[in-house]
């Protein structure tokens, strides 16, 4: 299998360990490379890479809506999204598809709702589809929730807000909110949950848009103890 991912910039993508977890467990020779590609020449690296015998590819920011526009079929999961974070090279050509509503739905499934959803990008669209748009939509610049919220939700960070220590937050959690942080290895979480707030890392629906993405490469779907596995390696080398 050769297949990667093409993102600006994708140095500290954990996505590589997580295949090359998979692919151990399946007995799968192939490789997952990263590929840091500026906007304006997204179009001609996937096109190359179709070329040049991937099975398929990953994509992340800022490519997933210009994804959705290269590829020549789409699921009904990223036509909704109008957001293609997975490319299947086929015989019926670039086939685009958005595990991220998959991945969404397998760490969200026990949160309290609604959601209250910071960011607008590729996230954020695949958010709404996987709760059929029953998201309250917060804009990151405001730094504020609606008036009147329940007593109960979640809020769900779909911004990249949070790679960088400096980073803050531009929402407060209200008392008795969960917290879903879609990045990885953000300090943010770790200080919600010394408050006891529920909270899901972006690691998880890592984990689980990745193992969707490796079934529609080859086959094979990853089962709860190999994306343990995965997740488990990942997590390590945050404590190296």
């Amino acid at each position: 299998m050769k297949a990667g991912l093409i993102g600006y910039p994708v140095k500290h993508s954990l996505s590589p360990l997580i295949h090359q977890v998979f692919m151990s467990h399946f007995n799968i020779k192939g490789e997952y490379l990263l590929f840091s590609v500026a906007p304006e020449n997204f179009m001609e690296r996937a096109a190359f890479l179709g070329s040049d015998g991937y099975s398929g590819v990953n994509v992340t920011v800022p490519h997933k809506k210009a994804a959705a526009e290269f590829c020549d079929v789409l699921s009904d999961e990223a036509s909704s999204a109008c957001a293609v974070n997975t490319i299947l090279f086929s015989s019926r050509g670039a086939v685009g598809y958005n595990t991220d509503v998959q991945g969404f739905r397998a760490i969200a499934g026990s949160f309290p709702r609604p959601l209250a959803v910071v960011g607008n990008g590729g996230a954020a669209a695949a958010i709404r589809v996987a709760e059929k748009g029953n998201v309250i939509s917060v804009n990151s610049r405001s730094g504020s929730l609606p008036e009147n919220l329940p007593s109960t939700g979640t809020v769900v960070n779909a911004t990249p807000l949070g790679w960088r220590d400096d980073d803050s937050f531009p929402i407060q959690v209200p008392p008795e909110w969960a917290f879903i942080d879609l990045n990885y290895n953000s300090r943010w979480r770790w200080r919600n949950s010394l408050k006891n707030v529920k909270v899901a890392t972006g690691e998880e629906m890592l984990v689980e848009q990745a193992a969707c993405s490796f079934r529609i490469w080859t086959g094979h779907k990853p089962g709860i103890r190999v994306k343990a596995e995965a997740l488990k390696r990942i997590r390590s080398g945050f404590n190296e």
